[in-house]
């Protein structure tokens, strides 16, 4: 019996401590089912929102908008248009903003600013510049994009190669030709047929009621300078500078697309109000004149 007795406090005392293991195993359990509150989510995560392919960057409001925020303001409008969507909303930010950018012409081999002509006579010495916004006032692509506002006139310019932020001439490809300036240099004169890359344009749209006199018509911007008989060369190339304000369409919309058939891209018009065109030297970036505020 005292054998038996003996035995009994190991005996007894293992029992005691598989009980206590039991107890604490769930509760061990317990905290570890609370010690990742993410799990569940980081096991099923929950599906980002689409962002939409292209949408407006946001502007700083203190600055004037150039050629890369209208553009991309640009792209938006066409690819929402394209897909059959509302214009982007990101857009609005774009109205009532000023906007500066340049147009480069005069490049070597005429590549852009069908629109302009220019000249200078190595003898003379004379440079003479020519260059005229387009008229849309009949055309029937910009009577679209103007969604039903009246209007009386449509003027401004196509912003050529859509595709580039850059506003300087293309860089020629290397040609063995001399270098040397020739005694008289034209670029060829403004064609009557719209180019089919023609995508996007700065229209500005007259109403009936407003005043003929800020119209340009059919008047060009004329510029005629004698250059000094040495030591002054004449611009290698040309840039038009273009101020304003975005004016926008009656929706609230700075620019507005239409689709002509699926296989082309939409033709969009940013509607404007010009305040200024200067004539730059687009390697120096002299002004060379200016018209306008």
């Amino acid at each position: 019996m005292m054998h038996a007795r003996g035995n009994a406090g190991p005996v007894r005392r293992n029992i005691l401590a598989a009980l206590a293991l039991v107890a604490v195993v769930p509760g061990i359990s317990g905290c570890e089912q609370k010690s990742d509150p993410t799990a569940e989510e980081t096991a099923a995560p929950k599906p980002e929102k689409a962002s939409a392919a292209l949408e407006t960057p946001t502007i700083d409001p203190l600055s004037a908008v150039g050629r890369s925020d209208l553009l991309a303001a640009a792209a938006a409008s066409a690819d929402e248009v394209a897909a059959g969507n509302s214009l982007p909303k990101s857009n609005l930010q774009l109205t009532n903003r000023s906007f500066e950018l340049r147009l480069p012409f005069a490049c070597d081999g005429g590549i852009l600013g069908k629109w302009g002509e220019w000249s200078f006579d190595q003898k003379t010495r004379v440079l003479r510049v020519t260059f005229r916004p387009q008229n849309w006032g009949d055309d029937p692509i910009f009577n679209r994009i103007a969604a039903g506002a009246a209007y009386d006139a449509a003027e401004g310019f196509w912003i050529e190669r859509p595709w580039t932020r850059a506003e300087q001439c293309p860089t020629p490809e290397p040609s063995p030709a001399s270098t040397t300036i020739p005694e008289s240099r034209t670029n060829p004169a403004p064609v009557a047929t719209e180019s089919a890359e023609n995508s996007l344009a700065l229209v500005q749209y007259f109403s009936p009621d407003a005043s003929r006199t800020l119209r340009r018509g059919n008047r060009p911007y004329t510029y005629t300078a004698k250059l000094a008989a040495a030591g002054q060369t004449p611009p290698r190339a040309l840039r038009v500078k273009l101020v304003g304000r975005i004016s926008g369409f009656a929706d609230g919309q700075p620019i507005h697309c239409v689709v002509e058939a699926p296989s082309k891209p939409p033709t969009c018009g940013i509607a404007v109000d010009f305040t200024r065109v200067s004539l730059e030297d687009a390697v120096t970036g002299e002004d060379l004149a200016g018209w306008g505020g």
